[in-house]
């Protein structure tokens, strides 16, 4: 009997992991403005679980830049994600959210 319910619980725990998975997102930040603004909001996003920045893209007057980033949806949500940046006085809105494909 304890078999059984040791095989159900990883059967769960299983079934759980596999309904979350690795999202893509990409992220505007605005107020950018110094050359250390990059590394800051950097730094501001990957204090969010799972977070890693795979692409930055700075617009042509610095001031706004596009973070490209992965995360587990299981760990965290893209809302606190882009909640970050904020915390340090930076703007942020979401372009896009989508399955990762790696």
């Amino acid at each position: 009997m304890r078999q059984l319910v040791l095989a159900l619980g990883f059967g769960l725990l299983a079934t759980g992991a596999a309904l979350a998975g690795e999202q893509r997102a990409r992220i505007e930040v605005g107020g950018l403005w110094c050359a250390s603004c990059s590394f800051i909001v950097g730094e501001a996003l990957k204090k969010s679980a799972s977070v890693e920045i795979v692409d930055y893209a700075p617009a042509d007057t610095g001031e706004v830049a596009v973070y490209t980033v992965t995360f587990d949806d299981a760990l965290t949500d893209i809302e606190e994600i882009a909640a970050r940046p904020s915390e340090y006085g930076y703007t942020a809105k979401i372009l896009s959210v989508e399955a990762s494909n790696s």
